[in-house]
């Protein structure tokens, strides 16, 4: 259903007002509202945006032909001219003053309609607002007629699937060229795909605040207008300049380069200034001082460095500093208590040195601190704590450990201080990577009653942590602990019975030295994540786990079956993800959403246990020793999005049978023993539609490759700028990992981009000549169809291949040139057409030209050629 109208109201100015009740609709207004609702569709998109206020309710029932209009539901009406006015009144209420045309549609659910192209009918509009209402399609140029329009926002919401275009690349000239009024723009997530005019800067000179964050913005910022009092062009990476200098700017993830200019000190109206995520050099301008009032300052994630200036320090109307992922060097200051404001500090993951101050601690309003991940030395002094502290957030990790194990911990002491327990506000708390000379005492966190996070990560310490004695802690709040990376002692006695805190959902025991399940977990009535992976476990899974856990990761133990496999794993509260690779299993295969049973011992037939409603979305049972043929249940498992079978002994023909499944992105089948031909004429209109990657490579297949059989994979044949990254089975605690072929060599990919592509059907015993459909393809970044059988030319239509990055077409028997437009890829790394019967030249574009001549080498009718910067030369064979 059409979502309910809040407000639709056009008000013309009156001398006199009186109730709304007293008039009524005049029978044309009653028929443009209705035309103007018949244009939506009553069928789409249902309860989509639901979670953002957005309403799809009935009310547009009331809107009948044979009833007064200025008595539908969400319409009020003026007095003297019948037009519903704007604002919204109650019957309570009189119309105390006047307001221009505006229509107001903002957060309603038009179930994916378009915007009705009579809108410029509505001449006299100077306000519109159909922001958040699931519009979508191509915006109508009709919409660039309402020339008195002061205010026009369209923006939408960023995960909804189907949002407005524009409706061609000159949109946003046409836009500056006719509403030349305009104080207030904003499409943000409207998919512009364009350039920013310098004609839209200089004609809108009324211009004061736009917004067009998300909107595929291309190109090089323009010079903006003096009027502008606010910008926000965030989240388009593709969007190149440097820095204006005279304009209120929050643009995040934006591509800035150079310095911050040093007058940006004189926007000393700025209250809010964020620059995160660009690219930002060089060191902060003093002239920051000048910003007096500012309260919220981001500047994370770029390249600044040098001293914090005390400048900063003078600003003591500040509650948020963010200086997290630059280049920061030298000690904190001491005069911190000087932002007596300050709710939040952010410094991680940059080189401060030193000691922390423990003037930090007696900030009153202090509520987030992270220092993490930086080069503190010297032991932690916290001070004398208020036990007024409002701290919520402490985190003075060493993160950087995690991916570089040999930088040594700097920060030690013989214990963690105990003034820590009086920050009983504490809501997490995260001390990864301490030295500690000495025990950890588990008491100095007794107190800390609101702790609702902590990690203990790599802590260490002379002893072991006793996890019976942190769990018995009164920490009622308490949800996620993470003691990975530390030595952790647990002993499944029944002095212990139950956990204290039934609150506890994520545990995390990664690579602890367990020998054995801790029991005491089993007290708890649901766990979301429990990570026991990278440990010394032994013996089989016992059944308790199936009943508490959600998402279990038992990777890298010695574990080598199940107590008790129960038969309601299958309902939807069961397992999600169920990760048990490099263990001892030999039989027993659940399912889950996402199991992964790679690299174990598994043997025998794959069964038929994927029917009834089967939820899977990835399985990967590769590198064991399964025989047989693939289960035909696979075809109920609808939300399949990623198939591993690879290293097996599979027995079957290509599963044509799975050609519907309408979410499988990875189809892995390499190394098996696969058989017979890929000939094969679709039922449906596409085939694999989703298909990003496919490698059954050395298996057994046989014959020539249909013609059309690129031509069904549309998944591959837009080319994707990669603007924004998203992982192909990406979760909360789950992401998807693959073994490719990539310009020679085994590449292991543990997130898989979903812009990425590949094609790998090498070593079979495929024939015939290779189709130029191959041409269709267009988003592939790898492509190997070596070591078969195929002849003839090297399809010219490999040149619309302009992502690609590895090719390899060695060993077959291909001969002819290659074809010169190849020449003029750019992405092109690495290129093998070895062993065939090409004749001719290499092309002489830099693609090719410095390539190992080993990649061209055993053609007979090759012409030498020296290759750029390399040693070899290719040798013609007589």
């Amino acid at each position: 259903m059409i979502g309910t109208i809040f407000l639709l109201f056009f008000y013309i100015s009156s001398s006199s007002y009186t109730y709304a009740s007293l008039t009524l609709c005049r029978p044309d207004q009653r028929d443009a509202l209705l035309e103007f609702k018949s244009e939506f569709n009553d069928e789409g998109i249902q309860g989509a945006w639901t979670s953002f206020c957005v309403t799809s309710s009935p009310k547009r029932k009331s809107w009948e032909n044979n009833t007064d209009c200025c008595y539908w539901d969400g319409i009020t009406c003026d007095a003297n001219s019948g037009l519903p006015p704007w604002p919204f009144q109650t019957q309570q209420q009189s119309f105390q003053t006047a307001i221009s045309p505006s229509l107001n549609l903002a957060y309603n659910d038009f179930n994916a309609s378009s915007i009705p192209t009579r809108i410029n009918e509505l001449m006299g509009l100077q306000r519109l607002d159909l922001s958040y209402t699931s519009f979508s399609g191509k915006i109508p140029t009709e919409i660039l007629h309402l020339t008195k329009l002061v205010s026009l926002d369209l923006s939408s919401i960023f995960m909804y699937p189907q949002t407005l275009s524009s409706p061609g690349k000159p949109f946003l000239s046409q836009l500056a060229q006719n509403l030349t009024n305009l104080r207030q723009l904003d499409l943000s997530h409207v998919n512009l795909s364009s350039e920013i005019p310098q004609v839209m800067m200089s004609n809108l000179t009324s211009l004061r605040s736009i917004r067009l964050h998300d909107c595929n913005l291309f190109g090089k910022f323009p010079r903006l207008s003096p009027t502008i009092r606010s910008i926000d062009l965030s989240v388009n990476p593709n969007l190149e300049s440097s820095l204006p200098e005279f304009d209120v700017l929050t643009c995040f993830n934006c591509k800035f380069t150079g310095k911050i200019p040093f007058s940006i000190g004189n926007l000393s109206h700025l209250n809010i200034l964020d620059l995160g995520y660009n690219n930002l050099a060089g060191e902060v301008p003093s002239s920051f001082q000048n910003l007096n009032r500012m309260t919220d300052l981001f500047l994370v994630n770029n390249k600044l460095s040098g001293k914090i200036p005390t400048a900063l320090f003078n600003l003591t109307k500040l509650s948020v500093l963010k200086l997290a992922s630059n280049q920061f060097t030298g000690t904190l200051p001491l005069n911190i208590t000087s932002l007596s404001n300050l709710n939040v500090f952010h410094a991680a993951s940059n080189s401060f040195v030193g000691t922390i101050p423990s003037t930090f601690f007696n900030i009153p309003s202090l509520v987030s601190l992270d220092l993490g991940d930086n080069q503190f030395s010297g032991p932690l002094e916290i001070g004398n704590i208020s036990s007024m502290s409002k701290l919520q957030s402490l985190d003075l990790s060493k993160q950087s450990h995690r991916s570089n194990p040999y930088i040594h911990i700097q920060i030690s002491q013989p214990s963690i201080p105990t003034s820590i327990s009086k920050l009983v506000s504490l809501v997490s708390l995260d001390l990864s990577y301490f030295n500690i000379r000495g025990p950890l005492d588990i008491g100095i966190f007794w107190h800390l009653k609101s702790l609702q996070q902590l990690t203990l990560s790599h802590i260490n310490t002379t002893t072991s942590i006793d996890l019976n004695a942190v769990l018995s802690l009164p920490l009622k709040s308490l949800y996620i602990l993470d003691l990975s990376g530390s030595h952790v002692a647990v002993e499944n006695t029944s002095s212990v019975s139950t956990v204290s805190s039934q609150q506890l959902e994520n545990v995390y025991l990664s690579g602890c030295g367990i020998t054995v399940f801790p029991e005491l977990i089993r007290s708890l009535q649901y766990i979301f994540i429990i990570d026991l992976s990278n440990n010394n476990i032994k013996g089989q899974v016992p059944a308790w786990l199936w009943r508490v856990a959600t998402n279990v990761n038992l990777s890298n133990n010695t574990i080598s079956g199940f107590k008790e496999f129960p038969k309601d794993l299958f309902s939807r509260r069961a397992i999600k993800t169920l990760y048990l690779s490099n263990n001892n299993f030999s039989k027993e295969i659940p399912r889950s959403i996402f199991l992964n049973l790679a690299n174990n011992h598994l043997s025998g037939k794959l069964a038929d246990i994927f029917a009834n409603e089967c939820i899977l979305r990835s399985l990967n049972v590769g590198h064991n020793q399964l025989v047989g043929e693939l289960p035909r249940s696979l075809l109920d498992c609808s939300s399949l999005e990623v198939l591993n079978m690879e290293h097996n002994r599979i027995n079957d023909t290509f599963p044509f049978w799975l050609e519907s499944l309408p979410n499988l992105h990875i189809l892995v089948l390499r190394s098996n023993e696969f058989h017979g031909s890929l000939q094969y004429h679709p039922k449906v209109a596409s085939f694999y539609p989703q298909l990003r990657i496919i490698d059954i490579s050395h298996n057994d297949f046989t014959g020539t490759l249909p013609s059309d059989l690129f031509m069904y994979w549309q998944a591959m044949h837009s080319e994707r700028d990669g603007s924004q990254l998203e992982y192909i089975g990406q979760g909360p605690y789950y992401h998807d990992s693959i073994v490719l072929m990539n310009k020679g060599i085994e590449m292991e990919y543990t997130m898989i981009l979903t812009i990425f592509t590949s094609i790998d059907i090498s070593g079979n015993r495929l024939q015939g000549i290779i189709p130029g459909s191959i041409g269709q393809v267009k988003a592939v970044i790898v492509l190997n169809l070596s070591s078969n059988g195929f002849v003839g030319n090297i399809p010219s239509s490999l040149a619309n291949l302009n992502q690609l990055e590895s090719l390899d077409l060695s060993h077959n028997k291909l001969s002819g040139h290659i074809p010169p437009d190849l020449g003029q890829w750019t992405s092109l790394s690495t290129i093998r057409v070895s062993h065939n019967k090409l004749v001719g030249v290499i092309p002489t574009s830099t693609q090719f030209q410095t390539q190992n001549a080993s990649g061209f080498e055993d053609n007979l009718g090759m012409m030498i050629r020296r290759l750029h910067n390399k040693r070899r030369m290719i040798k013609k064979k007589c």
